[in-house]
């Protein structure tokens, strides 16, 4: 049996014209026109099935009241690609990172002619692309409003209209997606709203650095196994649901390894550029590469990175490999407390 203990201790085009430039609809900072993320439907009979085979997590537990966090790996247990599967109508709905929709659909289409189940990308331009937008904290209360719609129960949960579906999504602070169905639908809830609009969706992301969240862009594909960036922690993984794609090297991993290397959530004393890596004072290394990072939040700088066990659990100093007088500090992982 794995120890939960010691790892624990180690460890688009214009509103398209109004929303295309990563616009943020601000209610006092926490409104968010996402525009980071892709979509792809999964239509067909077989569509419950055919993912069964391909994905990580267990699509038999998809339902109209709740989304599914998961990842597509390859043969060698890398993954591909993360995403979240949401129910609508008789189809499936993937959201992915921007720039993965083309390698999901050429990576599932491969086994596609196999099934009866067809797949294609949504595109904003043409309005077949839910409208996308992040609430953090206040402002929740008052979009449900208007949206006739509960808050999810829980994290994943989903709440739906004719108009919108909610997701609960894990935060520190309470969050969740709103996807319209349309661009007029998005428009007269943020005409309602009433909100200014800015540009900057960085407080968003750093919601999902806090929350210990790495999306898979197309320059993390196919570079790490879902142990390394604890997606075996974090509920992307189903170990009970059978075959997939990958599944004997990630199951392999997860009940006789000794995870080596995590990705580690740490806070630095000073700012994080593009070029920032972490370092251990001792380490005769170049450093370890930074996934994501947040300089949003003052003097509180934080990033994740996939990082050696005896470096995040050691006392000595770790710095940023571009700043000598950088003090990098490893903290705790939500879903590693507890």
């Amino acid at each position: 049996m794995i120890n939960y203990a010691e790892i624990r201790a180690h460890l688009r085009q214009p509103l398209y014209e109004t929303l295309q430039s990563s616009i943020i609809l601000t209610m006092q900072n926490n409104i968010y026109a996402l525009q980071n993320y892709e979509f792809i439907r999964i239509s067909g009979a077989d569509r419950i099935s055919f993912l069964q085979g391909q994905l990580s997590c267990n699509t038999d537990l998809l339902c109209a009241g709740r989304s599914l966090p998961g990842a597509l790996c390859n043969l060698k247990g890398r993954v591909i690609a993360d995403f979240r599967l949401v129910e609508h109508n008789e189809d499936i709905i993937m959201q992915c990172a921007a720039g993965m929709a083309d390698k999901i659909h050429a990576t599932l289409s491969k086994y596609a002619v196999f099934s009866k189940v067809e797949l294609s990308q949504l595109q904003g331009k043409d309005n077949s692309a839910p409208v996308a937008l992040g609430i953090i904290g206040r402002g929740i209360f008052e979009a449900l409003s208007i949206l006739n719609l509960d808050l999810p129960k829980s994290n994943d949960g989903v709440s739906s209209s004719a108009t919108s579906k909610v997701v609960r999504v894990s935060g520190l602070s309470e969050r969740i997606e709103i996807w319209m169905h349309t661009k007029a639908a998005a428009e007269q809830l943020l005409a309602t709203l009433e909100e200014e609009k800015t540009d900057d969706i960085e407080p968003w992301l750093r919601a999902d650095i806090e929350a210990g969240i790495v999306h898979v862009t197309p320059n993390l594909s196919e570079e790490f196994t879902p142990q390394l960036l604890n997606y075996d922690l974090s509920g992307l993984i189903d170990f009970k649901k059978g075959c997939y794609t990958g599944q004997e090297i990630v199951a392999r991993m997860f009940y006789r390894g000794t995870a080596k290397r995590r990705l580690q959530l740490a806070s630095s004393s000073q700012s994080i550029s593009k070029s920032s890596k972490v370092v251990a004072r001792a380490s005769e290394d170049s450093g370890e590469d930074i996934l994501a990072f947040s300089n949003t939040g003052g003097t509180d700088h934080l990033l994740l990175a996939v990082l050696p066990i005896p470096v995040a659990d050691s006392r000595k100093r770790i710095t940023l490999s571009d700043n000598a007088e950088s003090d990098v500090c490893i903290r705790a992982l939500p879903y590693m407390t507890g």
